[in-house]
């Protein structure tokens, strides 16, 4: 149940909470690629909205390095025209490939570490709010509130099958890049099949914080704050702050 009760602060100082776990979600997901990456003895490079991994020594190879500078020196250009680009960048990226190949039960774990770290971050927030017995409060404290963010981690996997869903619908899908599908494809499953599991598992997460958890007087500034500042935080991150303070993906 929302009631329709306004907090005009408290929906300011969330509205800026959620654009701040907006980024911080995204940089920690990108994080558990990482850190599964290193574990399986890879260097790995952190971008602004995503990570790239590789054998060591990879990125001190002439090869590679002729491979970047080529493409940093010609990005417009190579984005313009895919299919063009594609065939320039191979005579680059051919020994490369024969040096470095392919590992796709590596390139597999690297992926699921990501979603593993999502998950994982969701349950410290629910155990938060387990032991603060959070859902007998009738006003929260910064714990409870910190329990609150950490759980809603898990709309991650809400905003990934939903857009995969719209983008879908629009025809604009050539193929499907997230985590959840690629784990789904890996698998042997159908392409849907994480991506749908994860979503309902989000989505039921995430009504249980939010209109069982949450205080009710809070509840329809939360929900609001939660688009304002979601959907800020993530154009803010991505179409401005993110490419100046991390690098761009090659």
């Amino acid at each position: 149940m929302v009631t329709f009760n306004f907090k005009l602060k408290f929906f300011l100082i969330t509205v800026l909470g959620f654009m701040l776990f907006t980024v911080i979600g995204t940089l920690s997901h990108e994080l558990g690629h990482i850190t599964m990456a290193e574990l399986l003895g890879n260097d790995a490079k952190l971008f602004y909205g995503s990570m790239t991994s590789a054998p060591e020594g990879y990125w001190e190879d002439e090869d590679v390095i002729a491979f970047q500078k080529f493409f940093e020196d010609n990005r417009d250009k190579l984005e313009a025209n895919p299919t063009e680009g594609e065939k320039l960048l191979e005579p680059y990226f051919k020994p490369i490939e024969e040096k470095y190949p392919h590992n796709p039960t590596r390139s597999i774990l690297i992926t699921i570490g990501g979603p593993l770290q999502t998950i994982l971050t969701s349950i410290i927030g629910l155990f938060i709010l387990y032991f603060r017995k959070s859902k007998h409060k009738s006003e929260f404290k910064v714990l409870d509130w910190l329990g609150v963010f950490l759980a809603l981690f898990i709309l991650r996997e809400v905003f990934n099958a939903v857009h995969g869903l719209v983008e879908e619908v629009l025809g604009k899908t050539q193929f499907y890049a997230g985590d959840e599908f690629r784990i789904s494809e890996y698998l042997g499953w159908n392409v849907w099949t994480l991506p749908l599991m994860m979503m309902m598992i989000g989505a039921a997460v995430s009504l249980y914080v939010i209109f069982k958890v949450i205080p009710i007087q809070y509840r329809f500034s939360f929900v609001l704050a939660g688009l304002v500042g979601g959907l800020s935080g993530f154009a803010i991150w991505f179409g401005y702050l993110g490419p100046i303070l991390l690098p761009v993906e090659i």
